[in-house]
């Protein structure tokens, strides 16, 4: 998700068309999507939106992912029933949208999404993903909770004036698209000089080149360029998860 001054709107990109495995439930009234892995597990996953809402196919596809293995998944409606963006909708008034949608704010809803999984599914061991105003809602979460093992963000983190931007407490991987127009790569570098010089747990930042914003949940595999990108950053997530999980 786009920071700062340069923030700009987030092209939708290819709308997967998935039924999903999971199921749909309210934690304390707020909607989530929750997918269990098919033996027992102590481990469990928050998976964070991004600007297109909680019902999108693309990122329960990637809960799913994570649930298949070993992770009970939980993706919780941060908006809290409020309508997400649509790609049909005016993008003029997206920026002053965005600005209503502050994932620094996040912590109520994690609050209810990692009560469930601790009360109701038995999960000791806590994660975090995000996808673009997800993974700003990740790096939040790896700088003002202690409650998470590791974190993965994508395309998304905290503005690069936050005085916070490298402090993280848990260990967070980041992942950038060598040609995102959201994030241009200046930020990155930013992001990167400050956690060399702040952060005091693992972390790790990855560009792929040639890649769009969203091109991880929201990018069809296009050519073998494309294909390793996508495959290769969702690998990446995996391992980061189990290393430190």
């Amino acid at each position: 998700m786009a920071n700062g001054n340069n923030e700009t709107p987030c092209c939708i990109g290819d709308r997967l068309e998935y039924g999903s495995m999971g199921r749909e439930l309210k934690v304390g009234g707020v909607d989530m999507y929750l997918a269990t892995p098919k033996t027992p597990t102590k481990k469990g996953v928050v998976v964070y939106i991004d600007v297109y809402g909680w019902k999108l196919p693309n990122t329960r596809y990637i809960v799913d992912m994570i649930a298949n293995n070993g992770y009970v998944a939980i993706l919780p409606d941060v908006f809290e029933g409020a309508e997400p963006w649509s790609a049909d909708r005016d993008w003029s008034g997206f920026l002053e949208w965005v600005k209503t949608k502050d994932p620094n704010k996040i912590h109520p809803v994690a609050d209810a999404a990692v009560g469930y999984l601790q009360q109701e599914c038995g999960v000791e061991q806590l994660g975090c993903v995000g996808f673009c105003w997800g993974g700003r809602a990740v790096h939040a979460c790896l700088v003002d909770r202690t409650d998470f093992k590791c974190g993965v963000a994508f395309y998304g983190m905290r503005s690069i004036d936050d005085e916070k931007l490298g402090l993280l407490n848990a260990p967070g991987l980041f992942v950038f698209g060598g040609k995102d127009s959201v994030i241009p790569l200046d930020q990155v570098e930013t992001l990167k000089t400050e956690l060399k010089k702040s952060c005091k747990v693992e972390h790790h930042v990855t560009v792929y080149e040639g890649m769009p914003h969203g091109f991880a949940h929201r990018k069809k595999e296009e050519n073998d360029k494309d294909a390793a990108a996508i495959d290769g950053a969702r690998l990446e997530m995996l391992k980061w998860l189990e290393k430190y999980m």
